[in-house]
């Protein structure tokens, strides 16, 4: 029978939590309503987009 090895050095690593929006800021809204709207069409890229996109937002807008 034949042994399963592990790769050397690989660890799985969890991904950040997502960016949230900041209570009273529509664009943050906006941004957060598109991300959802993509992932019920599952479509993961735009998901991902949205998020850069609100993380951009974030460091512009509200300096974090």
């Amino acid at each position: 029978m034949a042994s399963t090895q592990q790769p050397q050095g690989y660890g799985l690593t969890e991904l950040p939590p997502e960016p949230r929006a900041v209570p009273g800021c529509s664009a943050c809204l906006d941004i957060c309503v598109r991300r959802k709207n993509s992932r019920s069409r599952g479509d993961h890229s735009a998901v991902s987009d949205a998020n850069v996109k609100l993380r951009q937002h974030h460091a512009e807008a509200h300096n974090s």
